[in-house]
This record gives structure tokens, sequence and C-alpha cells, in this order.
């Protein structure tokens, strides 16, 4: 057995979202918990008994973290964010879920990480989904379309949700025939 044993930009890219989201990816149920976000009490609550703390919340993942584009290198970093934010792709911190980015390569600049944090499934591969084609419409056109990752990726993700509309679809049916 061959077996390599070393630091993956996958496991960067989770300890990135570790960092970020404050969380922790529970391996024995494979689940990412993040602990809820700690609100300043008021001050007409000082005196009230403190509230019970409540479960961590878990959340979805989804991580790529060697998307590639040729046009990337044509593209300022500053602009990419700009753009970015103009489509309402980013990270809420307060909520803990959205897109987060990480530049990988400062030289060539044609590659980058992208993970994505929801509460629900579908939504994060939906959020995936939308961010991958919205960086690829932005940073294309038709005289230079690039090599790249993303469209094959996003063609993967809309199998995936459509294979869980099917299966959400069947439970649905399942449910009604035993009522």
């Amino acid at each position: 057995i061959d077996l390599k044993i070393q630091y993956t930009d996958t496991m960067a890219l989770a300890n990135v979202l570790q960092y970020v989201t404050g969380g922790r990816f529970d391996t024995a149920t494979g689940l990412f918990k993040i602990p809820p976000y700690k609100v300043m009490p008021e001050l007409s609550s000082r005196f009230k008994s403190p509230k019970e703390r409540q479960p961590p919340n878990f959340r979805f993942a989804i991580l790529a973290p060697r998307l590639f584009h040729s046009n990337l290198s044509l593209v300022h970093y500053s602009v990419f964010f700009q753009m970015c934010r103009a489509h309402h792709i980013g990270y809420d911190i307060r909520e803990r879920e959205g897109a987060i980015f990480t530049l990988i390569d400062s030289y060539k600049r044609d590659l980058l990480g992208m993970a994505v944090v929801e509460p629900d499934l579908p939504k994060a591969l939906k959020t995936f989904q939308r961010n991958l084609t919205t960086v690829h419409q932005e940073i294309s056109s038709a005289n230079m379309p690039g090599r790249n990752n993303f469209l094959a990726l996003a063609a993967e993700v809309d199998k995936i949700l459509s294979s869980l509309n099917v299966d959400q679809e069947g439970e649905n049916e399942g449910e009604k025939e035993k009522k």
C-alpha cells in the first residue's frame, strides 16, 4: 500500500473554515458544529437570570480547494471581491453562513479555493452552484472563455441537486401514502 500523509489543500481550506466559523468537525458523527453567536446582553437584562446556552448549530459545508480559471489572472483581487459584493457573494459573520474564498497562487493567480457554509444541504449546493456560475460569467467573455473547471463542477452540483430533489419527492410521496 502506497500511503502519502501530507498537508493538502483540502485540509488547509477546512482549517480556514474552522477558523472563520469557530466550528469543529465531529469525525464520529460527520457533522460540522458551529457554536451560537454570542449577543451582548442589554443593560435592562443584567438583573435577569442568565439564559441557558443554546446547543451548537449544525451547518453543511462544501469545499472546493482548487477552482481553476485562466482568466482569473487578468482580474485584480480587489476587482474580484468588488464583483463578489455586487452579486451578494460573501460571508455573514453573525449568521456564520455564506462563501469564503482563499487565494492560492499569488504569481499565476489562476487558482482559488471556495468554501460555502449554509444551514441545509440543498441551500449549500445551490449557493455553491450560483457562486460558480456567477464568477464564471463575470470573468469570461465570448471572445475569451478561458480554460476552467467551473462549468464541469457546476454541472456535477446540478446532478447532485436533481438527485436530492428526486429523493425528497419520493419521501414526500411515501409520507402521503402513510396518511
